[in-house]
C-alpha cells in the first residue's frame, strides 16, 4: 500500500513540475527572443499612409499622385488630334478620359470643342489627307496659387505639330497655353483634371 501511494505521489509530482514548466514557458516575454536585446515591435501591421502613393493610371501609365504628370499627360492626350479616327472634332477626350474628372467632362457636354483652337476647315483638311496632330505638353514654372490637399492649378505650355502618316512633321501650329486645374477627394487619392482655360 505504501509503495503504491509513494508511486502515485511521485507521478503527481512529475506532472506538477512539467505543468509548471509549460506555464512558465508561456509566461516568458518575447523580449528574451530578440537577438539584439531590443524591444520587439508591438504590431506587425504597416503604418497608415499619409500621402498618395502607387496610383498608376492603367491606360496612360501616368502616376496620378504627381499632379504635374497628370496635367501634362492629359494635355498631351487632349491636344494630340486624330481627325480621321476621332468621333468628335477638337480635343481628344477619349484618349485623355482616365485622367479627367468625369463630373467636369459631363459639365463640358458638347462644348469641349471650344477647348481646341482649330478651325473646322483645318480639321476637315487633316482628316481628308490623313494628317494628325501630335502634342507635347509641359508644366511651366509660372506662378500659381498654393496647392491644397485637394486643389492644384498650373500653366501648361502645349506645342503641336501636324504630322503625316509616317510621323514626319508637315507644319508646326502656334503654341498654346492652358490654365489647368486638378482636383482630388483627399490627400490619399489620385489627381484628375477638372478645368481648362485656353489662352
Amino acid at each position: 500500500m505504501t509503495n503504491t501511494t509513494t508511486t502515485h505521489r511521485a507521478a503527481f509530482a512529475v506532472i506538477a513540475v512539467a505543468t509548471a514548466a509549460v506555464f512558465a514557458g508561456c509566461g516568458t516575454t518575447t523580449e528574451e527572443s530578440v537577438p539584439d536585446g531590443g524591444t520587439p515591435p508591438t504590431s506587425t501591421s504597416a503604418p497608415a499612409r499619409a500621402v498618395c502613393t502607387d496610383r498608376i493610371d492603367h491606360v496612360t501609365r501616368t502616376d496620378t499622385c504627381d499632379v504635374d504628370a497628370v496635367l501634362a499627360g492629359a494635355a498631351d492626350a487632349l491636344y494630340s488630334y486624330r481627325p480621321a479616327e476621332q468621333t468628335q472634332k477638337g480635343v481628344n477626350i477619349d484618349s485623355a478620359a482616365t485622367l479627367l474628372n468625369p463630373a467636369w467632362v459631363r459639365e463640358l457636354g458638347v462644348s469641349y470643342s471650344a477647348l481646341a483652337p482649330v478651325t473646322g476647315a483645318d480639321w476637315d483638311r487633316w482628316a481628308a489627307t490623313g494628317l494628325a496632330v501630335d502634342a507635347e505638353a509641359n508644366v511651366t514654372p509660372d506662378d500659381h496659387p498654393a496647392d491644397t490637399d485637394t486643389l492644384a492649378r498650373r500653366v501648361v505650355a502645349v506645342h503641336q505639330s501636324v504630322v503625316d502618316s509616317g510621323g514626319a512633321e508637315v507644319e508646326e501650329l502656334t503654341p498654346i497655353a492652358l490654365y489647368m486645374t486638378a482636383t482630388r477627394a483627399n490627400a490619399l487619392a489620385g489627381w484628375s483634371v477638372s478645368g481648362i482655360t485656353v489662352r
